[in-house]
């Protein structure tokens, strides 16, 4: 029956869509798509798209792969090595294929792109010229472009704020219960987690039930940057070098802080009998017993209702990262990037480059991140288009949004309005973007923070409001070769890692056996493993000079 549907609604958007005034070049575009059965045939009606293939003088004839994360990914793979290819591929390159995108180019998949942005894309050209160090980490170690992604300039507070979307939280009324000030530095954090568990907070009349800290989720290494490191590869704040958070003794100093609250009863036990952690963050926060957690900034949308039907008082606060014993306020943010996780890449199979290349520079220029971000302007009369979601029973062409006195973007009452969509209802905004969708676009991170619930939007700005150094690029790939040499050892490190910090924090390991923990690393090969991402660094610093 679904599928009846389906050919039923491809057939009516077909009819639905005026004829387009110009001959455009076909091109095949495969694409990464979710779970939902209704995304194959969403892509073809999206307004935005409609208008950026319109500018562009090509139609895009799309394949979207939907199903289970391993259903896709299987297929996906096996595209790849079938050896026909779409002529664009947008996918999550540099986490599903080896050695990611540099090994697309290396095993003959897909193409170089410096002579296409050279003759073809003169808008993205102009805006790499400007932009050195986005520049430079977009491109290989040889100065090679090989992909188009989302780049977020990271310039304004908003840029920042919107890949900032989680940190620790805190029951805002458990400390108003308590007379106590939201926590900034470690010492502050164990005052509070004290206070948490013995004084009742939750006021049922029992000091013992209470979760001062609920660890699910790896909520623990939100405490790293406090000393100074994060968990795996990261960049050194004093020296500049790499390192390994787990192999420092500031990880050691770590440990003996999370030993001392395990002991006295400030973390859940989240931890099964080897050593994995259980997540219960959830069910203790609906339960009203956990004080503080790792949060996300949709947890007052999400979590918050169901915990005030079992306590109307109940109230988040979201909390600054720790400072450090220097006052720095380092983010644990792990994905704090120029570059999103999504590539897009033009196969060798490409007939039409040129095509290609004229979609991709509209799309990476202003009016087209506006296009995949918002859709259409209140008022715009879309070249001539009169997409079927954008026009009303009278025959009225309507945009999803508007530009307010102050100059933000705000959705349309019509954008706002609800519609039934092959099975499901929908905003009609989703009908005219795709701006949780990874096309190739330069900004657009105002329509997060203008269209979101305000205790997302202030928790994200300030998480945002720390300094992100410690993270390592997220452009840098390790080269097949390199992570070759270091993967015999990389998933014996990290499972040693783990059981051991379980066996430090709940007292099953003394912390006198810190060193023999060091010195087992280090034979194991942790610091060739180290020796190769510092590589890989220095290489990244040299790009483009």
């Amino acid at each position: 029956m679904k599928k009846i549907l389906a050919i039923i609604l491809t057939l009516c958007l077909a009819i639905g869509l005026a004829a387009p005034a110009f001959a455009a070049d076909s091109i095949s575009y495969y694409l990464r798509g979710g779970t939902a059965e209704y995304e194959p045939y969403l892509y073809e009606g999206l307004v935005g798209l409609q208008v950026l293939q319109n500018m562009s003088d090509v139609d895009i004839d799309w394949t979207v792969v939907c199903g289970s994360g391993d259903e896709i990914q299987a297929q996906y793979l096996a595209m790849l090595a079938s050896g026909n290819y779409p002529d664009v591929i947008q996918w999550l390159h540099n986490e599903q294929y080896s050695g990611g995108v540099s090994q697309l180019y290396n095993d003959g998949i897909i193409i170089e792109l410096n002579d296409v942005i050279d003759q073809y894309m003169p808008k993205y050209k102009a805006f790499l010229e400007s932009h050195p160090d986005i520049a430079a980490s977009l491109m290989n170690d040889e100065g090679k472009y090989l992909y188009f992604t989302v780049i977020n300039p990271l310039e304004t507070a908003d840029d920042k704020a919107a890949v900032t979307w989680w940190g620790l939280e805190m029951r805002q009324d458990w400390l108003d219960n308590l007379n106590l000030d939201v926590p900034t530095t470690i010492d502050e954090w164990y005052e509070v987690l004290t206070a948490f568990n013995t004084m009742d907070p939750n006021g049922n009349g029992n000091p013992d039930d209470e979760i001062p800290f609920d660890g699910g989720s790896a909520g623990l290494q939100l405490f790293l940057p406090a000393f100074d490191i994060m968990s795996g590869v990261y960049v050194n704040p004093e020296t500049g070098k790499i390192g390994y958070g787990e192999y420092t003794q500031n990880y050691k100093e770590y440990l003996e802080t999370m030993a001392k609250w395990y002991a006295e009863g400030l973390i859940d036990n989240v931890y099964n009998e080897d050593g994995s952690i259980t997540d219960t963050a959830d069910d203790n926060i609906y339960a009203d017993l956990a004080g503080s957690w790792k949060g996300l900034s949709n947890y007052w949308e999400q979590r918050l209702p169901q915990l005030l039907e079992k306590n109307p008082n109940a109230d988040f606060v979201a909390v600054q990262w720790p400072k450090d014993a220097n006052g720095n306020i380092y983010g644990g943010y792990y994905t704090y990037s120029y570059i999103d996780r999504t590539t897009t890449v033009i196969t060798v199979d490409c007939k039409n480059v040129e095509a290609v290349a004229r979609l991709m520079d509209n799309m990476l220029s202003e009016e087209g991140c506006t296009l995949l971000t918002w859709g259409t302007e209140e008022g715009d009369d879309l070249g001539g288009l009169m997409p079927e979601f954008a026009v009303d029973e009278n025959g009225v062409l309507h945009g999803e949004y508007y530009v307010a006195e102050d100059g933000s973007k705000q959705l349309t009452d019509w954008a706002l309005e609800t519609v039934k969509f092959y099975d499901g209802e929908f905003r009609r905004q989703y009908l005219y973007s795709m701006s949780h969708i990874s096309f190739p676009r330069i900004g657009g991170m105002d329509f997060t923070l203008a269209t979101r619930e305000g205790h997302y939007v202030d928790s994200s700005r300030m998480w945002a409001e720390s300094d992100p150094s410690l993270a390592y690029p997220a452009a840098i790939v390790l080269s097949t070769d390199a992570q070759k040499a270091a993967a015999s050892a990389v998933d014996d490190i990290n499972s040693y890692i783990s059981e051991m910090t379980w066996k430090f924090i709940t007292g099953q390991e003394p912390l006198t056996s810190f060193d023999t923990y060091m010195d087992t690393l280090q034979k194991m090969g942790i610091e060739d493993l180290i020796a190769a991402y510092q590589e890989a660094y220095d290489n990244f610093l040299a790009r483009g000079k």
